[in-house]
């Protein structure tokens, strides 16, 4: 299949596209005009459609990367700020930042089924590998919520609930998380350390003390092997690495100016992370390198991606090679 990187360009208000042809070889394939704050961009099975939520509006856009063009809108509550698929379900969640509330899109009607009542601004969610449950960051709220969605596999989306609400701090604002096995990786605006969820209990576990003092996490993403996760620091200008089994940070990679969202090629272990402040994708090849430590040095290019990028996800196409 063809593997496309999908920007989202949020000033510029659309996506810009790129095929990747091989760990080092990157081709223009144009651009999608969304209007209306693209903040993030997700695709539910490889070779389906993109979903892309404008952060300005109380839609999500589907488009087909492989004729560059929108397909389909889905309704959903006001400011979605993120999404993630449910695995082994048709569903999409959708965090709707100005309207406190959890939009449940069916993927193949391309329609809202359900919608929950959240926290205050919710933002990042993640789900975990199984589908059981979901990890949502209530910034408003300064709290991180746990929702059982074990509904999800019943057919019944209006049963989805919050299960476990941990407050985090007054002012923390949390806006980044991912989820690896039991726990969940947490960072906050406001705050120096990375919070380790206990999904099941809600427990904070652990915390993870950062290495530059007011670097401001934005993006998280779990390894392949899952034995390390990305944080990407917008201040510092750097990737925290962070063992996950020891709860310590072994080392930093610098990235770039601003770097925000980023996703992991698991087939070559490539990072592509959005440079808000470098009107690029920062692309740095961890393939062959030993992340416990800061021997090693990954090589580092860039791609161009618009005016302001934010976000980044990976797409698979039908489209055949040439």
């Amino acid at each position: 299949m063809e593997v496309v990187l999908v920007s989202c360009d949020t000033a510029a208000g659309g996506i810009i596209l790129t095929r990747k042809s091989g760990p080092s070889s990157y081709r223009p394939l144009g651009s999608v005009v969304t209007g209306r704050g693209p903040l993030a961009a997700v695709q539910c099975v490889p070779g389906g459609e993109v979903f892309v939520a404008l952060s300005v509006s109380d839609e999500i856009l589907a488009v087909d990367v492989a004729s560059a063009r929108v397909i389909g809108r889905v309704r959903v509550g006001w400011a979605p700020r993120s999404m993630t698929p449910v695995p082994g379900t048709p569903y999409l969640l959708v965090a709707n930042a100005g309207s406190d509330n959890l939009s449940i899109v069916d993927t193949p009607a391309r329609a809202e089924v359900a919608r929950i009542r959240v926290g205050r601004e919710p933002g990042q969610i993640a789900a975990s590998v199984d589908g059981a449950l979901a990890v949502l960051c209530e910034r408003g709220d300064g709290a991180v919520a746990v929702l059982d969605l074990a509904p999800l596999r019943e057919g019944r989306p209006h049963r989805v609930r919050t299960v476990s609400r941990t407050w985090l701090g007054a002012h923390v604002q949390p806006r980044a998380t991912a989820i690896a096995g039991d726990f969940a990786l947490i960072g906050a605006a406001r705050s120096d350390v990375l919070s380790v969820l206990a999904v099941l209990d809600g427990r904070i576990e652990a915390t993870v003390a950062l290495p530059v003092a007011g670097a401001c996490p934005v993006g998280i993403a779990v390894t392949g092997e899952g034995e390390y996760a990305l944080v990407t620091l917008e201040r510092a200008g750097t990737l925290a690495v962070v063992d996950l089994l020891e709860w310590t940070i072994t080392r930093q990679i610098p990235a770039g100016a601003g770097p925000r969202g980023l996703t992991i090629d698991a087939d070559d272990h490539a990072v592509y992370c959005a440079l808000t402040r470098e009107r690029s994708l920062a692309v740095v090849h961890l393939d062959g390198v030993d992340l416990s430590n800061t021997d090693g040095h990954p090589q580092h290019e860039a791609i161009p991606a618009g005016s302001r990028p934010t976000a980044v996800t990976l797409a698979r196409t039908h489209t055949p090679d040439p």
